[in-house]
């Protein structure tokens, strides 16, 4: 039977072990003998430990930025980090991996009192889902590009709200339709005080998290109902040169927005401000979106970069 536990961890000797090992630092074998019981029983307590939720295990940051391609990538788009995790098999396995180090290096660039602007995007919808739970109620956390009109869990509000509560941060939702149909309208929505003190907040926010779309044949939006962004529209973005999608907007392959007929009519923070921020984050990976990343650090959107080894080399040989 192992010896007593200490009364300030309530007889819990899962917990106990667990501070025993991850905290003072002691061997499996220096524990069995404190506890009085077998190594395989103290690896057994370990493991329960963890499975339970009492123990989070995570790779630092600054662990994951010393690889050699990261070094490299970092100075060729001029980035001031680049943190790569190794590319799973599947798809499902990469946005997991991908939300699971963005998670924990959006963890360690935020300071309590930060205004954090959160993007959207199945990745960092991801990544909201995975970071680690933190209490920095000083925090507000806003969201950058308007609402969607489609329901995605995947959306700006939905992202935003998530990292928010991650935090346990203030949430400020933009809430406006993303793309509106005649720019005359979009003017006068944009006109209004409520948008515009909230527009003011950009310019205030000292940390941005956003992921990077492709922009292929294959591509499917759903930011909005299809009046306003259908498949010819995407088409006729490809027909003007555009190769990625950050923040709700269109850039080309050196990074430069597009002159199409979404310019006028999106409700999202604009290219110049989102370059001014001075930590931004981008969370991307997968064979897709090389040219869309490609082009996206190209433009100076990044700052850092989270993405996956084979992403990674692809990078590197893209020319810039």
């Amino acid at each position: 039977m192992a010896k007593r536990v200490p009364a300030g961890f309530a007889g819990d000797l899962l917990l106990w072990t667990a501070w025993l090992y991850h905290v003072e630092g002691l061997t499996q074998n220096d524990i069995a003998e404190e506890l009085e019981v077998s190594r395989q029983t103290v690896a057994n307590y370990l493991n329960e430990a963890v499975a339970k939720d009492m123990v989070r295990i995570e790779l630092r940051p600054d662990i994951l930025s010393r690889q050699t391609s990261a070094t490299a990538l970092a100075e060729l788009y001029g980035l001031e980090a680049v943190h790569i995790v190794p590319t799973p098999k599947s798809e499902s396995q990469l946005f997991k991996r991908l939300g699971h180090a963005g998670g924990q290096v959006l963890d360690s660039l935020v300071r309590n009192g930060d205004t954090i602007g959160v993007a959207f995007g199945r990745t960092i919808f991801r990544v909201g889902m995975l970071m680690p739970s933190s209490n920095q109620p000083k925090t507000t956390v806003v969201q950058v590009a308007g609402c969607s009109l489609g329901g995605s869990d995947t959306s700006p509000e939905a992202c935003a709200t998530l990292i928010a509560g991650k935090l346990s941060a203030e949430c400020v939702n933009l809430f406006a339709p993303a793309y509106l149909s005649t720019e005359s309208l979009t003017r006068d929505l944009l006109a209004e005080p409520t948008l515009q003190r909230q527009f003011r907040l950009f310019n205030e926010t000292d940390l941005m998290i956003f992921g990077i779309g492709e922009l292929n044949k294959h591509t499917r939006f759903y930011l909005n109902e299809e009046y306003f962004y259908n498949d010819d529209l995407r088409d006729h973005y490809m027909k003007l040169g555009a190769a990625s999608v950050v923040m709700g907007r269109f850039i080309d392959a050196e990074g430069n927005e597009i002159d199409g007929p979404l310019l006028n009519r999106t409700v999202a923070i604009d290219l110049k401000t989102a370059r001014s921020i001075p930590i931004r984050l981008a969370v991307c990976g997968g064979k897709d979106k090389i040219a869309a990343a490609a082009a996206a650090l190209r433009g100076g959107f990044a700052t850092h970069l989270v993405t996956d080894e084979q992403t990674a080399k692809r990078l590197l040989k893209a020319k810039k």
